[in-house]
């Protein structure tokens, strides 16, 4: 048996990724649709899969021409489209006078074509559809195991409405019900076949794994679960589709999409940064990169069990529902969580810069003053002072008088590995040890950074004597693992706390007021009561002094 893979189509529904890739070469679990359905053919015992194509048909072409997929491969491109019926009848002579297989290039499924191979042999009759429940492409209509029909309406109640797969097995007759060279829909012909008489067989399949990619709905949720199984089996779990149970999780600040993936009682956590917009390094590219790097030096934090670049789709070790902000409240665990923490820290600064490639970074590859007037001072006036209170500042007559201490802060000493948000709400405990996530926006930096966004986080409201113990604990961690200066650390580390302080109050104001995530604003009291605390450091900078007093 041959069959053929309906390839042709403009992808017009996932546009404007479709502008520079065909949507047969979309992948899911890093491999195009198109390449796991001609292997899904060759599986059934197919001798040959012909391909019509049409939009950026030379891209396709040239996918063919590199990959061996053990069967012989024919593309025919299409000057004008033909549609599906109209494709078919354009390549009868691949087929000769034997039955055969058709299938659409955009759906993602497990469905054996062998068995409908079989069953079309064994039932008899002109096609068999392979059709399944799923409301919302519901539209043929069944008898006895026989269709009759496509979208009537009303359905008589002894009619039962259907969705096709995409998946069909059909003998040479349906060629007599197709014109030549003009496009034509096949359920055109296959209702003209109906008509005269011909039977047209209905498999239908309870709950198969399947998904129609045809949209960014489909597309995503297709990936996110063979995604799943292919990390899964990365892991030493063998799980299909149809064993899977996906639960959405609550995200945080950021934009990204998160969800619990669960197989034979094991669980995964997806992260979903959204599908590739171009070829620089995204957001997803430095969570995997930086991830595996961090796992490599011994720091804690989640194994990463697969990554599809283009969809940008994660999967990481489960690591549970946790954080330190909510493991911290039971008063006996507190402290002894945030002494495992600061060590942590501290060795992940070191150990991580070592072979840390900037490369890997997606926004700066290091935390300097540009960033700092720019994501934390400018960002703290803009949507702070600006959007969120009103006072209509100029930022020009401020970012001079902070410049020098963002130099003061950034230069002179050796870089270490910078998470960059660092905070409660970013550290999960699991067992009783802290492990360490969204890493994403790692680069180098002074160690003092992250060890302040930890101790002045709003989320945790540390008292100041046991910020200043923990201090104490990182700096002896610390100067075992290399030279320090306390007296510069700790100069540093004040400078870094109060652009982390600028850049809290920043992140709070825009979530709450742009991102409409009104649960960050309860945190802007005690953010800004800290901003006001540093005089030692708000001493240097009268003006902006002021303008903090005036908050």
């Amino acid at each position: 048996m041959k069959a053929m893979i309906l390839a042709a189509g403009l992808g017009t529904r996932l546009l404007p990724l479709t502008e520079t890739t065909p949507k047969p070469l979309f992948p899911v679990a890093g491999e195009p649709v198109l390449g796991r359905m001609i292997r899904a053919s060759a599986r059934a015992g197919c001798d040959g899969v012909v391909v019509n194509l049409h939009h950026l048909h030379e891209k396709i072409e040239a996918y063919l021409a590199e990959n061996d997929f053990g069967i012989k491969v024919r593309a025919v491109y299409e000057p004008v489209l033909l549609d599906t019926g109209g494709g078919i009848k354009n390549v009868r002579d691949f087929f000769g006078s034997d039955p055969f297989l058709v299938v659409n290039a955009d759906i993602v499924t497990d469905i054996d074509l062998k068995a409908v191979a079989d069953f079309h042999r064994s039932h008899g009759g002109a096609a068999t559809l392979v059709l399944h429940d799923y409301p919302k492409f519901n539209s043929v209509v069944v008898e006895g195991g026989r269709i009759t029909g496509f979208k009537r309406k009303p359905v008589p109640p002894d009619e039962k409405l259907l969705a096709f797969t995409g998946i069909q097995a059909v003998s040479p007759a349906i060629f007599d019900f197709i014109p030549d060279g003009i496009p034509y829909s096949s359920i055109t012909a296959y209702e003209a076949m109906i008509e005269a008489g011909l039977t047209v067989r209905a498999m239908t399949l309870d709950r198969p794994f399947w998904h129609d990619m045809g949209s960014f709905e489909g597309y995503e949720r297709a990936a996110l679960e063979t995604g799943a199984v292919a990390a899964f089996g990365k892991r030493g779990i063998s799980a299909g589709g149809r064993d899977l149970s996906v639960t959405a999780l609550c995200g945080d600040g950021g934009d990204r999409r998160w969800f619990r993936v669960e197989a034979h009682g094991k669980s995964l956590v997806a992260a979903a940064h959204g599908l590739r917009q171009g070829p620089s390094v995204n957001e997803a590219d430095a969570f995997f990169s930086i991830g595996t790097h961090l796992k490599k030096t011994g720091a804690p934090v989640p194994e990463i069990a697969f990554y599809e670049p283009f969809t940008g789709h994660v999967y990481v070790e489960d690591l549970g529902d946790l954080n330190l902000m909510e493991a911290a409240r039971e008063g006996g665990a507190r402290e002894a969580l945030y002494r495992k923490v600061v060590e942590n820290l501290a060795k992940m600064a070191v150990r991580g810069a070592d072979g840390f490639d900037t490369a890997w970074t997606f926004q700066t590859p290091r935390y300097d003053a540009d960033l700092i007037m720019d994501r934390e001072a400018g960002y703290f006036l803009d949507a702070f002072v600006n959007g969120l209170r009103g006072k209509g500042v100029d930022p020009s007559d401020f970012l001079p008088e902070l410049r020098p201490l963002a130099e003061e802060a950034t230069s002179g000493e050796p870089s270490f590995f910078l998470h960059r948000d660092m905070q409660s709400r970013n550290i999960m405990v699991k067992g009783g040890q802290p492990f360490f996530i969204d890493f994403q926006s790692g680069r180098l930096g002074p160690a003092q950074y992250d060890l302040a966004s930890l101790l002045i986080d709003p989320y945790a409201n540390l008292s100041p004597g046991f910020q200043a113990s923990l201090l104490d604990s990182y700096l002896g961690h610390f100067s075992h693992l290399t030279r320090v200066d306390p007296e510069d650390f700790l100069h540093r580390y004040w400078l870094c706390a109060f652009f982390r302080n600028l850049q809290a109050l920043g992140a709070f104001a825009f979530l709450s007021q742009v991102k409409k995530k009104p649960g960050f604003s309860e945190h802007i009291p005690l953010a800004l009561e800290s901003l006001k605390k540093r005089k030692s450091v708000l001493s240097r900078t009268p003006r902006f002094a002021a303008l903090v007093a005036s908050l």
